[in-house]
């Protein structure tokens, strides 16, 4: 986990991950992170990614979403970058699981990789825990409302993309 979330948070470094003498995977340091998905989770998963780029107000969200039909049973695969800092945040796992709500079962969990950026690092407080994976949002609701509207808005956009071309 520890590697993999290391190359996902910088795909400009080339990483390369053995146990013993297997390559579990090997990352070119392109600057791509599809790239990093497929060497990491396969063809097939990096094939379903739906790019996300949005910028708004001091915060930007960088990065992929599953398609809803990579679903999972739990938040493991929900990975997301502050500030370049892996975490894990009850306020952004709700945001993201809200913007895929109309798309997924109930119980499922939908996969991304997300970097998310805070213009203003006074408004984000990373000394909550020792392990610096949990953060205080000084506005939480301003970053949940922009997390929620940014994917709801790419999967919606996605969505009618997929409805065009069925025509």
């Amino acid at each position: 986990d520890l590697m993999e979330h290391l190359a996902l948070s910088r795909p400009d470094i080339s990483f390369k991950f053995m146990v013993g003498s297997q390559t579990k995977f090997y990352t070119s340091g392109n600057g791509e992170l599809k790239e990093v998905i497929y060497r990491i989770y396969g063809k097939d998963v990096a094939a379903n990614v739906i790019p996300i780029d949005f910028d708004e107000n001091g915060f930007r969200i960088k990065g992929y979403l599953g398609n809803p039909t990579l679903v999972r049973s739990n938040r493991n695969h929900e990975i997301y970058f502050l500030n370049g800092r892996f975490i894990r945040s009850s306020v952004l796992s709700k945001a993201i699981e809200e913007g895929y709500k109309e798309y997924l079962m109930q119980h499922k969990f939908p996969l991304c990789v997300l970097q998310i950026t805070v213009e203003d690092k006074s408004q984000v407080d990373v000394n909550v825990h020792p392990t610096k994976k949990e953060v205080r949002y000084k506005n939480p609701n301003q970053i949940f409302n922009f997390i929620y509207t940014s994917i709801n808005s790419a999967l919606t956009s996605y969505k009618n993309q997929e409805i065009e071309l069925e025509r």
